[in-house]
């Protein structure tokens, strides 16, 4: 049994290193690290390990991450107004485009995950993944500061900053989506609210929102108010849509 712990240790620990390898980071307190890849699941099957699990750092990256993609946009697009701003900044930070780049770094690779969660697709699952990048990024601003958090974002994003600059980043999900579909199907989908909550205590509500087309469920969102929780839902149905029709293009 304690040849097997050593090995699922020295496992973790190469997979870490590989981690900070890619982001090319190196992490002063370890222990941040392994925090932000630990998901609850792991710490409640393991009462005995130390590790806090990622859930107050995700709280504070979530934070981090809103600002320092707010003040990059700010700098890099003097002549952009307020509203078209905060529309990007919402497209940069939403649930799909997180999971998106943590998927890119391989992030779900490093995650402690509980057996349940592991056996249930964890690893890829949009949440999870939402969540350990924002943990990383509150875990990474506990270590070194704000810079070196600036620095990792503009990094792990610059594929959508370049979207941006070149105007091809989907802003308009839910219009696209609805073209894609009556342009494929010669139907449209339907948005159904499954959830609404709050308000917290910023005075926010959140809403969840799932699209169906055709009667198929491709996508749920979670947003601050109807229209952004559906912009999401039809974000991630787009990315079903684009993968299934393009398999079918190259068959």
């Amino acid at each position: 049994m304690s040849a097997k712990i050593d090995e699922s240790l020295q496992l973790e620990q190469s997979l870490y290193e590989e981690l900070e390898a890619r982001l090319g980071i190196s992490f002063q307190e370890k222990t941040l690290l392994h925090s932000a890849l630990t998901h609850p699941s792991y710490a409640n099957e393991h009462p005995e390990d130390p590790t806090e699990d990622n859930e107050r750092l995700e709280f504070l990256g979530d934070s981090v991450l809103g600002m320092v993609v707010a003040r990059t946009l700010y700098r890099r697009f003097p002549d952009v107004s307020e509203g078209q701003l905060t529309e990007w900044r919402s497209h940069l930070v939403c649930g799909p485009t997180l999971s998106k780049i943590a998927t890119q770094i391989k992030l779900g690779e490093s995650l402690r995950l509980g057996r349940g969660e592991e056996r249930t697709g964890g690893r890829v699952r949009e949440g999870n993944l939402e969540r350990a990048y924002e943990a990383l990024i509150g875990a990474l601003y506990l270590d070194q500061g704000l810079e070196e958090v600036h620095m990792l974002i503009e990094k792990t994003l610059i594929p959508e900053f370049e979207l941006l600059i070149e105007g091809e980043t989907l802003l308009n999900p839910k219009g696209e989506l609805q073209e894609f579909v009556w342009e494929k199907m010669n139907i449209r989908p339907e948005y159904i609210l499954t959830q609404k909550s709050g308000p917290d205590k910023n005075n926010r509500n959140e809403y969840a929102v799932e699209v169906f087309v055709s009667g198929e469920l491709l996508g749920s969102g979670i947003g601050t108010s109807k229209q952004q929780a559906e912009k999401h839902a039809a974000s991630r149905a787009l990315e079903i849509l684009y993968s299934r029709f393009n398999e079918k293009d190259s068959n």
